[in-house]
């Protein structure tokens, strides 16, 4: 009798999420569900700090060479991919609860932050993001010179 490997949804889009949906974050920062076909889709926290907000997203098994971070626009990409780590057709699997494969994560942030100091350190499997915030308040209130004609 032979059975069918056993398949774990930990780390997929629950059914009810349609793809190309939003789902708010924390203040300023929107998940975009931009499902590509991808098997792979690495949880994530967000969290707003005082300084910052960081991302976290749980990579074990994925070498630190094989993921991007992007900053397009208003949105921080997140790709890379988990490849398998034994010889296809060598073994014969009872149950197969590991996810394999390419994956995409992308983040909308919107708000007083800087983008262009967004950095990435991966540590122990755990990739983490920190995009510095802007202080609103600072260029809020400026003089502005009058000149004649």
């Amino acid at each position: 009798m032979t059975r069918k490997p056993r398949q774990s949804t930990a780390g997929r889009v629950p059914a009810e999420r349609e793809p190309g949906s939003t789902t708010p974050l924390a203040r300023g920062v929107t998940l975009l569900d931009l499902s590509d076909g991808t098997a792979f889709r690495p949880p994530s926290d967000v969290a707003e700090v005082d300084d910052a907000v960081r991302i976290r997203l749980e990579l074990p098994g994925v070498p630190q060479h094989s993921v991007q971070v992007w900053v397009r626009g208003d949105c921080i990409e997140v790709s890379g991919e988990k490849a398998m780590d034994f010889p296809r057709g060598e073994s014969s699997f009872l149950c197969l609860e590991r996810i394999f494969g390419k994956f995409r994560r992308v983040f909308e942030v919107v708000g007083a932050v800087n983008l262009a100091k967004v950095s990435a350190r991966m540590r122990d499997g755990i990739l983490v993001i920190t995009i510095p915030k802007i202080d609103e308040r600072r260029g809020r209130e400026r003089r502005v010179p009058v000149t004649g004609e």
